[in-house]
C-alpha cells in the first residue's frame, strides 16, 4: 500500500503534489472546482458559524493540529474550496461519497448525510475543500484506497459513523466519557445529539452543580459577616486552597478514624473495666415465710473510661466542625439537608441524646426498666458508627462509589428481587422438607430465612 503523506502537515503555506489517481469521484468532484473567492453558499454560512475547538485536557496539542488547519484554511478564504452540488450528487445523478480511513479502518460516508447531520462539524467543512487542501488537514492519504487516513481511535469513530446514519450518538461501554467526549469535540459534533441513555456522560448543568462550585466570592457580599464566612467556607470546603485547609482535612480525618477505632475497640472484653451500680434494697421471700431485705451491688462491664473521654472529644470536634459549616454557609437550609451534612449531623446527635437522657435522670438502672429508653439507646450507640461515613467527605474515590450506586438503582432493584426470590423459594423447600424431623431448627419459613443467606 503506498501512502502519500503531506509534508504540508509541518509546513501549512508549501505547495506540495501528490500522486492522484483518476476516480470517478474524483473526476466528479473536478468538474465543480471552483477558484479564487468562489465559495458555495453554504460555504459561506459556514464559514461566518466557524466553532473554534474546545482545548479540553483530554486533548494534546497533536489531536488539535488538524483541526487548527482548518480553522486556518477556513478563514483564509483562497483557492481551497469546491462546489459541493446540493443533495450530495453528482451530475450523473449518483451520491457523492467521502472516503476516511481511521487509525486502519475504512470508513465510506454520505457527503449529504455529513452536511444534513452536523453543518459546521469537522468533516462538514472537510468536505467542501478540494483535494489538495485536503491533504494538508488529513494526517495522510492512501492513494491506493483514495481515503483521506486521522490518526484516531476507529473504537470510537463507529460511534460517530453511527451518527451520520442514524442522528443519535451512543457512546461504546469500553471507552472512556471523558476520551468520548474529547472525540465528539474533535470532530465538532455537538453534545445535545448524545442519545438520552448515555446522557449520564455528559457535563451536569449549572443548576445541578454541587453547591460549592455554585458559590463564589460574590454570594458573600450582601451577607451578615460576609468576608469572615468567605474565609471560613473557602478553609472549610476547599481543601486545596491553602496547607492549613489540607491540614484541617487531614485532621477531621483523623478524628473520624479515632472515634470509629474506639467505638470498635471499646467492646473487647479486655478493654473493659467493671461498673459497680449503685446499692438498691430487694425484697426477698424465704421458704419458711420469713420476709427480708438484702442490700444488692450490681456490677456491669463498660468501656474503659480512656475511649469514653477520647470519644467526648471527637464529639467536641465533630460539633465545632458542624457548627462552623453551618455558620459559613451562604445557603444553610439547602446545604444542611445535603447528604454527607446529614451524615456529619447523625454522627453527633447519638452523643448529646444520650447526655439528655442522663440529664433527665435516667440512669442504666433506669433504662433497664424503661425498655423504650433502653431500646433508644442501644439503636443511638449503633448510629455512632454512622460517623465512618464521613470519611467520604474527603475521599473522592468514595464519592464516585455513592454516585455509581446511585446511577446504578434499577440495576440493584433488579438485583434484589432475584435475590429475594431465591430465598423465599428455598426458605419454603427446606421447611417443607425438614419441618416433621425433631429438633429442627425450621420452624417456620421466617426461620429458614437466615439459612437461604
Amino acid at each position: 500500500m503506498t501512502i502519500a503523506i503531506s509534508q504540508a502537515v509541518l509546513q501549512h503555506r508549501q505547495s506540495v503534489t501528490f500522486p492522484i489517481p483518476e476516480t470517478d469521484d474524483l473526476m466528479r468532484f473536478k468538474r465543480f472546482r471552483v477558484t479564487g473567492n468562489m465559495i458555495s453558499g453554504a460555504a459561506q454560512q459556514h464559514k461566518k458559524r466557524l466553532v473554534p475547538l474546545r482545548k479540553t485536557d483530554a486533548m494534546s496539542s497533536a489531536e488539535r493540529r488538524n483541526a487548527k488547519i482548518l480553522d486556518e484554511i477556513w478563514k483564509s478564504g483562497t483557492d481551497c474550496f469546491q462546489v459541493v452540488p446540493a443533495g450530495g450528487v453528482g451530475v450523473d445523478g449518483e451520491p457523492l461519497f467521502l472516503r476516511l480511513n481511521i487509525g486502519g479502518t475504512g470508513y465510506l460516508l454520505l457527503v449529504d448525510a455529513i452536511l444534513r447531520a452536523e453543518p459546521s462539524g469537522f468533516l462538514a467543512k472537510f468536505v467542501q475543500l478540494n483535494h489538495s487542501t485536503r491533504l494538508k488537514v488529513a494526517d495522510a492519504y492512501i492513494a491506493s484506497e483514495d481515503a483521506y487516513y486521522f490518526q484516531r481511535s476507529p473504537y470510537a469513530f463507529d460511534a460517530i459513523f453511527q451518527y451520520y446514519a442514524t442522528g443519535v450518538i451512543h457512546r461504546p461501554p469500553d471507552i472512556c466519557p471523558a476520551a468520548f467526549l474529547s472525540e465528539l469535540d474533535f470532530w465538532r459534533i455537538s453534545h445535545q445529539h448524545v442519545g438520552s441513555c448515555c446522557a449520564d456522560i455528559l457535563p451536569r448543568d449549572k443548576s445541578e452543580e454541587k453547591e460549592e462550585e455554585k458559590v463564589d466570592d460574590t454570594t458573600f457580599d450582601n451577607l451578615m459577616f460576609g468576608r469572615i464566612r468567605r474565609r471560613m467556607w473557602t478553609f472549610l470546603e476547599k481543601p486545596g486552597s491553602s496547607m492549613q485547609a489540607k491540614a484541617f482535612e487531614l485532621s477531621s480525618t483523623l478524628f473520624v478514624a479515632i472515634s470509629v477505632m474506639g467505638l470498635s475497640f471499646g467492646t473487647i472484653p479486655d478493654f473493659q473495666v467493671t461498673h459497680y451500680m449503685p446499692p438498691h434494697n430487694e425484697t426477698v421471700v424465704l421458704p419458711n415465710g420469713t420476709v427480708t431485705v438484702i442490700e444488692k451491688v450490681e456490677e456491669m462491664r463498660v468501656e474503659h473510661p480512656a475511649f469514653v473521654f477520647t470519644e467526648r472529644i471527637c464529639i467536641a470536634f465533630f460539633t465545632v466542625e458542624y457548627c462552623l459549616r453551618i455558620f459559613a454557609a451562604p445557603r444553610k437550609l439547602r446545604f444542611a439537608l445535603k447528604p454527607l451534612n446529614l451524615v456529619d449531623l447523625m454522627a453527633i446527635v447519638p452523643f448529646y441524646l444520650e447526655l439528655l437522657l442522663t440529664l433527665c435522670g435516667v440512669d442504666d438502672k433506669k433504662l433497664r426498666d424503661l425498655r423504650w429508653a433502653f431500646l433508644v439507646v442501644r439503636i443511638l450507640r449503633v448510629l455512632r458508627v454512622i460517623r465512618i461515613i464521613k470519611l467520604g467527605r474527603f475521599s473522592s474515590g468514595l464519592q464516585t462509589f455513592g454516585m455509581t450506586l446511585q446511577r446504578s438503582q434499577k440495576q440493584l432493584q433488579m438485583m434484589t428481587i432475584v435475590l429475594l426470590t431465591g430465598v423465599v423459594f428455598f426458605s419454603t423447600m427446606i421447611y417443607f422438607l425438614e419441618k416433621d424431623e425433631e429438633g429442627t431448627p425450621f420452624t417456620s419459613i421466617p426461620a429458614a430465612y437466615w439459612w437461604c443467606k
